[in-house]
């Protein structure tokens, strides 16, 4: 054992803020902790609240924990997220309590890890797409893969699970020999060293004396164990893949890799995500397959299929053509040459994470976070998809391609032929390279040639279920509301939940986009309904019902109808970022009387991946001529995206119109859902004025900040006693972030206190210590 050492400047054990981080084991626990808790609060929060409300528990597994931490880190720091990982932390002493048998031989089979990975997830992703999108689905599978791991780590030794079964382990195997650093031991104290701390300390039982004789880790997870048995362990800054130029024991499970998972993920999203997004994509063989066999709704399985087809088969020939013209075993060119594949994916799919961090992960990971603990973070996307600057993202994956040319440059060197066998055989191990350029080349050729669909991303290999006719029907003088007893001057009024489901306890309902299916334009569904109550809504049956809306560029248009004589659900179609008006208007004639009735709403969509740029046309008034009366929300100047929200204390203002002309001194009503009621009338201009109560301020262990508040802004104009005209106008508001503040102040000073107290507990015990350590190495 070697209790103090001179350490390299490259070692960053010997810089301090770095040492603490990647050494020190309280903080090391400390981070365990935390993330192990952050794990099983989003599997939690998954099946306590499995619909598509919940953000956090796929903001946490798919938006930081692989997309942002896992590519991110690879090619850094390389496996730091296994030894932070749940499993392997709670692994380790739960195999100390365990059986501690030998994995039987056919279970050492590295394969299962990576298939699990490609089939079980990547497969059902693309073949399926809304599965593992749902937080319930998401929250089961690892739960599944949780107690699969735990029961691997009772009953089988060092560590098993993770070096066989993980469908994790073998891709962080195989990509961390892309990463600047390496863990190994300076070698000449450990030539002195009997007791082999480092060793004993391993729970995968691996030997970090010997990582630098051999040019590898094997299967370290840097839980940096060994780092705080014996100070000769060191974490070096190395080049670039400097592992990758010379020889190592190869793995042919870690080529497979690299070639499954290129196919997996980018060559599969430039299939389904990419090409399947222009206007040529029914062209796309995939898709066309997908078609002759009557299965268009899983195209997208066609085109994960298609892509690892392709990608396997470039992968073999061009290393099968290298072998014979190097005149080499296949099995030798293919596990030395087929390393050189290593930076595709992993600089392929590091432009589009951080491209998609700054237009969508970031906002969907703080408003998710905020979520799950019940504080309120109103933030925007860090940029907007059409950004310039965003382009430089997409260097990276040329910044891959030249690496990779470079590392089968460098693994050829291991290979002893002639200059002119090297030279054709360096061209063909390249060939999935050039199949990879070719694909991004002829992708950026598509879309600028044949330009790209309406409507974004949308989903994938899904078809759209709505259905419905227009719903048009002419008003009837003498109409009456079948099946529906209210009074003649009731309001009806606009609602994005369905009236006929109860509200969850949760989140509440916020209609269906309903877009599905390849090209598949999005919707939203508004209901109307009726009663004083905003919490015991009761719908309103589509007859006699004029309904129609206005698009972002105030088109006129026709609004679907599912279920025409119960519940009526109105579908509209949004395929663009902006405001939609949508009108409800019944007329009906009773004993001499008019009762005039609009039902207004005005939808602010707003979706991520959009190139549209909010601006004050955007907020232009819409004037109608087919409503006699109307109410126009006059935007202020706070409105400055497609994400604004309502909150409380926000003032709203009014004009109320009546053929087009200001409505003096008419009386509006407001009403909340918790019975709050005021009214207000309108002033010489026809403007009337009000602030959103703060009526909703929960105890701590009910925070929500996605709690959604309703009022009802009622219009009502009797210009003489045998007419009434009622509009009503929907307004949705949310708790403001200011109400919540003071909880997140405190929070922010308490765990500054703990981080103050805690380094000064820290010093003062280093101080302490370091006198008998100096001591002890002098003597």
């Amino acid at each position: 054992m070697v209790d103090f050492i001179k350490r390299d400047k490259n070692d960053l054990f010997d810089k301090p803020l770095l040492g603490f981080l990647f050494k020190n084991r309280t903080f090391l626990m400390t981070l365990r902790v935390v993330v192990a808790a952050f794990f099983f609060y989003a599997l939690y929060f998954g099946f306590a609240h499995p619909g598509k409300e919940n953000i956090f528990t796929g903001a946490l597994f798919w938006g930081i924990f692989w997309a942002l931490f896992m590519v991110a880190t690879l090619p850094s720091f390389g496996r730091i997220f296994c030894g932070i990982c749940p499993h392997g932390f709670f692994g380790k002493y739960i195999t100390k309590l365990g059986l501690k048998k030998t994995m039987p031989k056919w279970m050492q089979n590295r394969y299962i890890g990576i298939l699990l990975l490609v089939i079980g997830w990547w497969g059902i992703y693309y073949t399926f797409p809304s599965f593992w999108k749902s937080p319930l689905a998401t929250a089961a599978m690892f739960s599944g893969m949780t107690l699969l791991a735990f029961l691997f780590y009772y009953l089988y030794k060092e560590m098993s699970y993770c070096k066989y079964i993980c469908p994790i382990g073998t891709l962080t195997r195989a990509y961390d020999k892309l990463s600047f650093t390496k863990l190994e031991t300076y070698t000449d104290s450990c030539s002195e060293c009997r007791t082999f701390e480092c060793a004993s300390a391993c729970p995968y039982n691996l030997k970090p004396f010997s990582f630098a004789k051999k040019n590898q880790a094997d299967d370290c997870t840097l839980c940096m164990e060994c780092a705080g048995a014996c100070e000769a362990v060191k974490f070096s800054i190395t080049k670039p893949s400097e592992q990758l130029f010379s020889k190592f024991k190869t793995l042919n499970a870690e080529v497979w890799t690299y070639i499954l998972i290129l196919g997996s993920i980018p060559i599969s999203m430039s299939f389904a995500h990419g090409l399947n997004r222009t206007n040529i994509a029914d062209t796309m063989i995939w898709n066309r397959t997908a078609e002759y066999f009557g299965m268009s709704e899983y195209a997208g399985g066609f085109a994960f299929g298609y892509a690892l087809l392709l990608t396997v088969f470039f992968s073999m020939l061009g290393l099968f053509l290298a072998s014979k013209t190097l005149k080499k075993e296949y099995s030798t060119t293919f596990s030395t040459l087929g390393y050189g594949y290593a930076p595709l994916f992993i600089l392929g799919s590091l432009g589009h994470t951080l491209g998609s961090f700054f237009t969508h992960d970031y906002q969907e990971i703080v408003t998710g976070f905020a979520q799950a603990f019940g504080f309120v973070a109103e933030v925007s996307p860090l940029a907007h998809r059409g950004d310039g600057w965003l382009g430089y993202f997409g260097l990276l994956k040329w910044i891959g391609v030249v690496w990779a040319f470079i590392l089968i440059y460098k693994r050829l060197k291991l290979i002893e032929a002639s200059r002119v066998r090297k030279i054709f055989g360096y061209v063909f191990a390249s060939l999935l390279i050039f199949f990879f350029i070719g694909l991004n080349a002829y992708s950026g050729y598509v879309f600028k040639t044949y330009g790209a669909k309406q409507g974004g991303h949308g989903s994938h290999g899904a078809k759209s279920t709505m259905h419905g006719g227009t719903n048009r029907a002419k008003p009837a003088a003498t109409a009456e509301w079948p099946a529906v007893k209210l009074k003649d001057d009731a309001p009806i009024y606009f609602t994005l939940s369905d009236p006929a489901q109860k509200a969850k306890a949760y989140g509440g309902g916020m209609g269906s986009h309903g877009a599905g299916g390849k090209g598949a334009v999005p919707t939203k569904k508004s209901w109307l309904a009726y009663g004083d109550d905003l919490k015991e809504k009761r719908t309103v049956p589509a007859t006699d019902i004029e309904v129609f809306y206005y698009d972002t560029e105030q088109n006129l248009k026709d609004a679907k109808v599912d279920h025409p004589l119960s519940g009526a659900a109105y579908i509209f179609e949004v395929p663009r970022n902006g405001y939609y008006t949508i009108y409800a208007k019944n007329e009906l004639v009773r004993d001499g009387k008019l009762f005039y009735k609009v039902a207004k709403l005005e939808y602010l969509n707003g979706r991520h991946g959009s190139e549209e740029r909010y601006t004050q046309e955007v907020k232009r008034a819409l004037y109608t001529d087919r409503t006699k009366i109307d109410l126009l929300r006059i935007k202020n100047d706070r409105e400055e995206s497609f994400f604004y929200r309502h909150a409380m204390g926000d003032e709203l203002a009014f004009q109320a119109l009546f053929k087009n002309s200001p409505l003096v001194d008419a009386e509006i009503t407001v009403s909340t859902g918790s019975g709050w009621v005021k009214k207000i009338r309108t002033d010489e201009k026809g403007i009337a004025r009000f602030t959103i109560i703060r009526d909703y301020f929960p105890e701590w262990n009910a925070f929500d900040k996605r709690h959604q508040g309703e009022l009802l802004v009622t219009l009502t104009h009797a210009p003489r006693a045998d007419e009434t005209y009622i509009l009503t106008y929907p307004v949705y508001f949310y708790p403001n972030s200011s109400d919540y503040e003071s909880y997140g102040y405190a929070l922010m000073l308490i765990t500054l206190a703990f981080l103050i107290s805690g380094t000064v507990v820290y010093r003062f015990r280093r101080n302490r210590t370091k006198p008998f350590s100096e001591l002890r190495y002098e003597a």
